[in-house]
């Protein structure tokens, strides 16, 4: 499932992970978030159970090969979620939405700079840490990491579990 929709100064936000950053503003941007949001929470996602349990599998590898990582979720670039570890009172599909629009909002900054793609995103607060970052062509890696996290431990661990999906054959 591929959500498309194209925003516009003049029509209402919709969700679209390929917008240009001129064409977004903050209240736009949080509509296409609610947006996905809501659509994500409704509709299940059709992948197999092997797939979903691969996908677990290597969510569950990523925390226990990093002690400094705290929860990890995939999604699509359309921000639906596809797997996730993460604290229960974490909204999966929210968190989807966001990280779709986190890094298209990243690819778009890089593609206006001629600066290639970007490796990844990442925001530091006090209280821990989100890398937000491409796992193949369609999928994206959103890690969370413990504040006081030496942050290459945890980014090095990531790219590789990234690479590793990436790797996957999946139809999105």
């Amino acid at each position: 499932m591929v959500v498309n929709r194209k925003i516009s100064k003049s029509s209402s936000a919709r969700c679209s992970p390929y917008w240009t950053y001129n064409e977004v503003n903050m209240d736009q941007l949080s509509q296409v978030i609610d947006d996905v949001t809501q659509e994500s929470a409704t509709q299940d996602l059709d992948i197999s159970r092997v797939i979903q349990t691969g996908l677990n599998n290597m969510l569950d590898e990523l925390i226990e090969d990093c002690g400094d990582i705290v929860g990890a979720m995939i999604s699509g670039a359309d921000g639906i979620a596809w797997a996730d570890r993460l604290r229960p009172e974490l909204d999966r599909h929210r968190f989807a939405a966001m990280s779709s629009a986190l890094l298209a909002l990243a690819d778009n900054l890089m593609r206006e700079t001629n600066e290639g793609t970007p490796r990844n995103v990442m925001i530091e607060s006090d209280a821990g840490n989100i890398f937000v970052m491409h796992a193949g062509t369609n999928l994206l890696l959103t890690v969370f990491t413990r504040a006081e996290a030496n942050l290459g431990m945890p980014l090095a661990h990531a790219r590789k579990t990234a690479e590793e999906i990436g790797a996957l054959v999946i139809e999105t």
